[in-house]
């Protein structure tokens, strides 16, 4: 989810509209848990098919203290919608983008050979793969 707090999407608001995301946001502190940005590069590769330029001008050691540092007026991120899910709904951030076909984040579930023959395997694996699909 490419999303700001209220401050700068109120701040970005007409250049978004005229302009798109990418070039609102161009101006905007860049928020990330890494400095190689993941989540953010992969984000515009396959919504917008461009490659981000940005530099992170913040980097939080994990996820969660990125969205607490958008929430906080720090800048932008992109972040999983399961980590900002409670905040975009309390409207402590913003979505500034809504891409037709978000980012997959594919998941690899392994398991030993013979493990279909113990049923808590089974049950955890389905949790797994019901989870998954929720996000």
């Amino acid at each position: 989810m490419l999303v700001a707090s209220p401050g700068w999407a109120r701040r970005i608001g007409e250049r978004l509209a005229a302009d798109g995301p990418c070039a609102a946001v161009r101006d905007v502190p860049l928020i990330t848990y890494a400095e190689d940005l993941p989540i953010a590069r992969r984000y515009w590769r396959n919504v917008f098919g461009k490659r981000l330029t940005a530099q992170a001008a913040v980097t939080v050691p994990d996820l969660r203290g990125a969205v607490s540092a958008v929430a906080a007026g720090a800048g932008y991120s992109v972040l999983p919608r399961y980590l900002c899910q409670d905040e975009l709904a309390s409207g402590g951030l913003v979505l500034l983008h809504e891409p037709e076909e978000p980012p997959l984040n594919t998941l690899f579930l392994v398991q030993r050979p013979g493990a279909d023959a113990n049923p808590d395997v089974a049950r955890v694996r389905e949790r797994l793969q019901r989870a998954a699909r929720t996000w």
